[in-house]
């Protein structure tokens, strides 16, 4: 006996194990399809086709009827009509859509009662004597694109005894099939009778509770869906749903985007932070033509979304399920949303360089001469000061577009086969702003876009151009031909080249979204997606006063870390302070700053603002790069020679203009040194802000009648405040009183040298950031 419950017990801890093993094993199957992107189905096991319409004009339709009561289609049959003429239906399917091919077992389901209402009559004959009966049996024929899949089987036979409201159900089991279905194909089913009953019966159909039909059991739908993450981690999700009878089996449905979250937490349903449910989608907001013309449902969320893992959980409803159920279709499409992608040389590489440069500089220098400590600590704190605009500098990367830049030079082929080609100029022609509206083939955006173009363009009084750009890889002209005739020619529709180069040279990368442009083809503000037609209008007022480049900013940035090595090069040059000797204007001193200043500045602002007033801002990326060499060569030449010879030149002739009272009181050294401060800022605010000068001056110049001179009144008084801002840094450079004037006088030489090392490096940075990126 004990043997026996020892054998027992081993058999139960076997058993234990066992289910523990399958279940581990069960699970780790489960975070395995789990553990990456990819897609799941769950399609329902059987689809129908109902036998619809009335005994005169019957077929075969895919909607599961929601109508309850009398049935509304039926054909009735009696004993003497069965034996006379026993077809009583043939019924065809609308012509299949899509080719499909169909592996499975079918079978055909019948409702049918008796045509009087519920009796015993039938069963009651059965205790008669009768040659033939009193069942009721029907013969069914099935073909599927004319080939026989069921060939006249027949059903159970049933003695009837219910009417309408609780019908008798046929079957017939068609077994395993194998048939394929041409576009134009049809079902045609063929039903024969035999009633034997002395009372009359009827097939019914047309009811929720009636679903005479046919019951395929296997797939005959099939569904794709893809989310494509674009450029700015914008999110479009496309379906494109395959039935044989056409998109009306897909009723409804509803699908969300949920995470980022981990692979193995992806299931319907499961999820228990509603923070994760970021977007929530269900009617379409795009339509396009996708591969073998089929429709392609779009959907596109309205902002980026993070980096990280994400699920579509979709839901769809299908027109041949018992519409009590929903969900007949449950897709989970897992996805990843990549981290923006990394640079080639980060940006604060150039903020060791700088440091590292000057260090060694200061370290070549001792071999040759030893010289008082005080003027190491000035090197080290201009090399410290030069991290403020080493760190804001761009990365080296494969960008193609530089920010704060302007829009490159193209010419589109235009949708409308009236007009061949358009160039942006073109566009700007008659007009002050342009709106692009960028977008993919078949993106939600284009609808979007041209609703808020509309809404912009009824109720702006702004001169304003609108121009839409499809772009993507592969775009043909023919994709377009639908939008074109909603567009009406409303305004022009571009089509991008075939490598998407116009778009990809634009911040959005070829992705959706929308462009200000102002007047002297600079970027004001661009936003993923649309851009409402408010968010245009205050764009569209910002480009037309320089985008929000005021002069005000170049004072405010001398608060910032961006002019922080011109503290230390405002260090003052004499120890002690030189009262004139003949008697001046009150705050000379600081107008001669101002004056001296402005040389350097103007000698920098005053080009740069002519190429963008001109309308070169098309091929801005060339002056950039020209400016990069430029602020090379005087890094370089300030390291070498301690000087710039057109600076020298054009302080001298500023100097030399002067009363002699104010020149026998300011050193020409000290003159060219602010002429050089003015030039230094110019450099440094082109660093922090690009576009300050090119945007601010050149966008109003070429805006309306009196943008010239608006303009001119601008750049007279950027260059004032860049003065003023001179003005400024040499008293900050004071606060330390005698302390700055020592240390200032002992590194007279050694200060722009040292800086010309950081020019350099800022120089060559900028260069190659153009050269491996927009110029790449």
């Amino acid at each position: 006996m004990s043997s026996k419950r020892y054998n027992y017990h081993q058999i139960l801890i076997l058993l234990l194990i066992t289910l523990l093993f399958i279940s581990s094993f069960s699970s780790a199957q489960t975070v395995e399809e789990n553990n990456g992107p990819g897609i799941s189905y769950d399609y329902p096991d059987n689809h129908m086709l109902f036998i619809k319409g009335d005994e005169e004009s019957p077929f075969l339709d895919r909607n599961w009827s929601v109508l309850t009561g009398f049935p509304q289609g039926s054909i009735s049959f009696s004993r003497t009509s069965s034996t006379l003429n026993p077809n009583i239906l043939n019924v065809q399917s609308s012509p299949v859509e899509e080719p499909f091919r169909f592996e499975g077992n079918i079978s055909v389901i019948l409702f049918a009662s008796l045509e009087g209402g519920s009796s015993n009559s039938c069963e009651a004959s059965d205790f008669l004597p009768s040659p033939v009966g009193s069942e009721t049996q029907f013969e069914v024929s099935l073909l599927m694109g004319g080939v026989s899949v069921i060939s006249n089987q027949y059903t159970e036979s049933i003695s009837m005894s219910e009417g309408y409201t609780s019908p008798h159900e046929f079957s017939v089991q068609g077994g395993q099939i194998n048939v394929s279905l041409n576009k134009g194909d049809t079902i045609d089913l063929s039903i024969n009778v035999r009633h034997e009953c002395v009372e009359s019966g009827a097939l019914l159909w047309g009811n929720y509770d009636v679903t005479s039909g046919i019951i395929f059991e296997g797939q005959i739908l099939d569904i794709n869906i893809e989310a494509l993450v674009d450029a700015n981690r914008m999110v479009r999700v496309e379906m494109t749903p395959i039935s044989p009878w056409g998109l009306d089996d897909f009723s409804h449905q509803i699908f969300e985007i949920v995470g980022p979250t981990e692979w193995s937490s992806m299931y319907h349903g499961k999820w228990d932070n509603e923070d994760l449910r970021q977007y929530h989608f269900e009617n379409p907001q795009g339509i396009r033509v996708g591969e073998d013309n089929r429709t392609t449902y779009t959907w596109s969320t309205d902002k980026p979304l993070k980096p990280g893992n994400y699920m579509v959980d979709m839901c769809i409803d299908l027109s041949d399920q018992d519409p009590v159920n929903d969900c007949n279709i449950i897709i989970i499409l897992r996805f990843t949303v990549p981290d923006d992608p990394q640079s080639l040389v980060n940006g604060t590489w150039a903020a060791i360089i700088i440091p590292i440069g000057i260090f060694g500089w200061i370290f070549i220098s001792l071999k040759e001469a030893m010289l008082p400590l005080p003027a190491y600590g000035v090197i080290i704190l201009l090399a410290f000061a030069s991290l403020g605009p080493a760190v804001q500098l761009p990365d080296i990367d494969s960008e193609p577009f530089r920010d704060n830049g302007a829009v490159p030079p193209f010419m589109l082929i235009s949708h409308n086969p009236d007009t061949n080609s358009m160039t942006l100029s073109d566009i700007m022609e008659d007009s002050d702003i342009v709106v692009i509206g960028m977008f993919q083939h078949g993106s939600p955006n284009a609808l979007l876009q041209y609703d808020d173009f509309s809404k912009s363009s009824r109720n702006s009084e702004l001169d304003i151009s609108y121009v839409q750009i499809a772009t993507g890889e592969g775009l043909e002209a023919s994709y377009l031909d639908s939008y074109s005739e909603k567009l009406n020619n409303s305004w022009p529709l571009l089509i991008d080249e075939y490598d998407s180069r116009m778009g990809l040279s634009l911040p959005n990368k070829a992705s959706d979204a929308v462009l200000v442009v102002d007047s002297a083809g600079f970027i004001t503000e661009w936003k993923p997606g649309s851009m409402s037609s408010s968010e245009i209008e205050e764009a569209s007022i910002k480009a037309s006063f320089g985008s929000g480049n005021n002069p005000i900013q170049i004072i405010s940035l001398v608060f910032s870390t961006a002019f922080l090595p011109l503290i230390v090069l405002a260090m003052p040059r004499e120890r002690q302070f030189k009262f004139p000797e003949d008697p001046l204007i009150p705050g000379a001193g600081s107008l001669l700053i101002l004056y001296s200043s402005i040389v350097g500045f103007t000698y920098w602002a005053l080009p740069v603002a002519l190429f963008s007033s001109l309308g070169l801002g098309f091929f801005w990326i060339w002056i950039e790069l020209f400016l990069a060499c430029l602020l090379t060569y005087h890094g370089i030449s300030i390291l070498k020679l301690g000087k710039i010879i057109e600076i020298e030149f054009l302080a001298n002739l500023a100097y030399n203009k002067l009363p002699d009272s104010y020149r026998s009181w300011k050193s020409k050294e000290s003159f060219s040194e602010d002429a050089y401060l003015g030039l230094w800022l110019a450099w440094l605010l082109w660093l922090r802000v690009p576009d300050m000068i090119s945007q601010g001056i050149g966008g109003i110049a070429r805006s309306g009648l009196f943008g010239p001179l608006m303009a001119i009144l601008f750049l007279i008084l950027f260059i004032f405040c860049a003065g003023v801002s001179i003005i400024i840094l040499r008293n900050l450079a004071l606060i330390l009183g005698p302390i700055s004037r020592i240390f200032g006088e002992m590194s007279i030489g050694l200060r722009p040298r040292a800086w010309g090392i950081a020019s350099t490096t800022f120089g060559l940075w900028i260069l190659f950031s153009i050269i491996f990126g927009p110029l790449s």
